[in-house]
């Protein structure tokens, strides 16, 4: 809403500050992909004022920004993995209203929880995301195949949200939903969302 009232009222300042955006980044990513290019250095202000600027006219992201730098974390994403799997028991799915707390004596509520592991993965390398999805991607498929081999074959409610997870995961990140299928095959999210 910000950024279509900053397009209504002050055409020029959004067109140029769009522009100075994408000509800040396509330098920075020339930089590391020829490193002798120049690139912004830290003691350079231009990054942290036009930050506020973009801020302002609506021009970002919140979600993928990076708050700080880290250091490496070797089990980070077994970590972020547990976590997510010890709140699923906790929740169920609504066809009304999502994921909702299974008893109302547990304080959790779905897109919190979705977005607070989104911001927090985006601190650190992107390949502890592809770890994270890729360990959840291997909880629905081995508990999937578990679960064929019953009679009367049920998706256990653990996968029904991870799979959501994984769908809203996407939806926020706008990534494309190849990066998830890479993980778990595209006909349990077929499946998944019939039995929904």
């Amino acid at each position: 809403e910000l950024n279509y009232s900053c397009k209504f009222d002050s055409k020029h300042l959004a067109a140029a500050l769009e522009n100075l955006n994408k000509a800040t980044l396509a330098d920075i990513e020339a930089h590391y992909q020829d490193p002798s290019l120049p690139c912004p250095k830290e003691n350079n202000t231009l990054l942290y004022e036009i930050t506020a600027y973009l801020e302002a006219a609506g021009i970002h992201n919140p979600l993928n920004k990076i708050y700080i730098t880290t250091k490496r974390l070797p089990y980070f994403p077994i970590v972020n993995f547990l976590f997510l799997i010890s709140q699923l028991p906790k929740l169920q799915y609504s066809k009304n209203s999502g994921m909702v707390c299974r008893k109302l004596a547990d304080p959790i509520d779905w897109p919190p929880l979705v977005l607070g592991l989104l911001t927090l993965l985006k601190q650190f390398h992107s390949r502890y995301t592809e770890q994270f999805l890729g360990l959840i991607g291997q909880f629905v498929r081995s508990t999937m195949e578990q679960c064929t081999s019953q009679k009367v074959p049920e998706m256990p409610a653990d996968v029904v949200g991870a799979l959501l997870f994984l769908e809203d995961y996407v939806r926020y990140t706008k990534l494309p939903r190849r990066v998830v299928e890479a993980h778990v095959p595209n006909f349990i999210f077929d499946e998944f969302r019939t039995v929904l």
